[in-house]
């Protein structure tokens, strides 16, 4: 699902996560819940209202464990469009309380990106750290687009990962509504103001 931009609906900044099947569990923490966080950061920015510039896409990847179908796919259906894409941010570290955000961006993105943590300072995810990325998001950033990934404080993720234990009564609301709204202003921002990003590895022009 998308909001098509209102000037350069050609740009992109994608979100999302991914579905994986379990033998065991529900798989809320990894990655139900982040693919909701995510789906809700836009469904909020339509129900304000909010055009930005860039189109802001969600896509729920598949196969993440055990193959990486869904990131090649995605790729693949991006093809010559990627030079449009101005990032790409993976949820992939549970819905716990979020700290910030991962980022494989040059100097002047990452102080680009430190004046967007101040606005997320009010819930608790205003850190802004470098290493940005994920398996959903890596054939993306291996092209050139600057990848972020949203952190959270991850106390008892690896409890819980992967096994019987994670179900849906572990994702905390607040916890929940906390990622949301990160994600909903990175990802705005991002698609809305003037310049783009450029990741770490890009030649600049």
């Amino acid at each position: 699902g998308e909001i098509p931009g209102r000037e350069k609906p050609e740009e992109v900044v994608v979100m999302g996560g991914h579905i994986d099947s379990w033998d065991v569990g529900q798989g809320a923490q990894d990655d139900g819940a982040s693919i909701m966080a995510c789906l809700q950061a836009l469904a909020l920015m339509n129900k304000l209202g909010l055009q930005p510039r860039r189109t802001i896409r969600v896509a729920f990847w598949v196969n993440e464990e055990n193959g990486g179908r869904g990131a090649d796919a995605y790729r693949a259906f991006v093809g010559d469009r990627i030079k449009g894409h101005v990032a790409a941010i993976e949820m992939d570290g549970g819905a716990e309380a979020p700290l910030g955000f991962g980022a494989g961006a040059d100097q002047n993105s990452m102080e680009m990106l430190q004046q967007i943590g101040t606005l997320l300072a009010r819930v608790g995810a205003g850190q802004i750290a470098g290493g940005g990325g994920g398996a959903d998001i890596g054939p993306l950033i291996r092209d050139g687009v600057p990848g972020l990934s949203e952190r959270t404080v991850g106390t008892r993720y690896f409890d819980w990962h992967h096994s019987e234990a994670d179900t849906l009564d572990k994702v905390d609301p607040q916890d929940f509504r906390k990622n949301m709204a990160a994600l909903a202003v990175m990802g705005y921002v991002l698609a809305d103001m003037p310049g783009r990003l450029h990741s770490a590895t890009e030649p600049r022009p």
